[in-house]
């Protein structure tokens, strides 16, 4: 076997990231973790198999929670004053309110889409994926007209059900194809590149740069440079989630927080 130098485990050692496990914080759910995302104010939100939706803050306390019938097909954090929600099943969207205690439904307009697949939130609009003629699809008018759409023609796959999220950051629009990667549009609904891999399970962002799970890592990509990074996971994990000094990582039924300083 090749000897590796030991000059290159102190260089891995000096760039790995510091996570600091004397100060882990566990957090266990009453049912299992289905999804999870991170919102403006740092705070964690997830969504229960039973269709719960709570959120937890940064020393593991949970600050609400709310009930649906069924979990939510889209969970956007947004600011933490606020998050939006999407169910297909019901056809409806809303706003939860900061503490999980209010949620508004409305029903999205038959007229948007013949078959709403994903819907996210635009400021005071709204992005819709149609499932049956495969376009994305922009309001205006604060949600009571469409104002632009665009076919998928670039897209690697014609089954709807391989789009998973679809998320605006920064002017963007990301939507997560399992058999390709994360599509990325301009705010006109362009397609602008494919970033990552297929069977990519979710995805979010800190600062510039959008990261999700690959093996043993946390990938992080530059949004503008493409400039690419690989974060060492401290556990196995389904979601690590990153904020500016922590680390949350969920598993089944249990949030991990730690100290982290890349």
């Amino acid at each position: 076997m090749k000897k590796i130098n030991s000059s290159f485990w102190l260089l891995f050692f000096f760039l790995a990231p510091v996570y600091a496990q004397d100060k882990t914080i566990i957090y266990e759910a009453s049912d299992e973790i289905v999804w999870a995302g991170v919102d403006r104010a740092s705070d964690l939100m997830i969504i229960l198999k039973s269709g719960e939706v709570q959120k937890i803050n940064k020393e593991g306390k949970k600050i609400g929670s709310y009930l649906f019938k069924t979990p939510p097909t889209l969970l956007d954090p947004l600011d933490g004053a606020q998050s939006f929600y999407f169910s297909r099943p019901e056809n409806t969207y809303g706003n939860i309110s900061s503490d999980l205690t209010i949620a508004t439904q409305t029903p999205l307009d038959p007229a948007f889409a013949i078959s709403p697949w994903l819907v996210c939130p635009a400021l005071h609009e709204l992005w819709i994926l149609d499932g049956t003629d495969f376009s994305l699809k922009k309001t205006k008018l604060k949600a009571t007209a469409i104002g632009f759409e665009t076919p998928l023609n670039h897209a690697p796959s014609k089954r709807i059900d391989d789009y998973i999220s679809l998320r605006e950051y920064q002017n963007y629009i990301f939507l997560l194809d399992k058999d390709a990667g994360i599509l990325m549009f301009n705010g006109l609904g362009k397609y602008i590149k494919t970033i990552g891999e297929r069977d990519i399970k979710y995805f979010s962002f800190i600062g510039e740069e959008i990261y999700f799970l690959s093996g043993n890592g946390i990938v992080l990509v530059d949004l503008y440079t493409d400039e690419r990074r690989v974060l060492p996971l401290p556990v196995a994990c389904q979601f690590a989630l990153l904020i500016d000094d922590r680390i949350y990582t969920v598993s089944g039924k249990r949030v991990t927080i730690m100290e982290f300083k890349p």
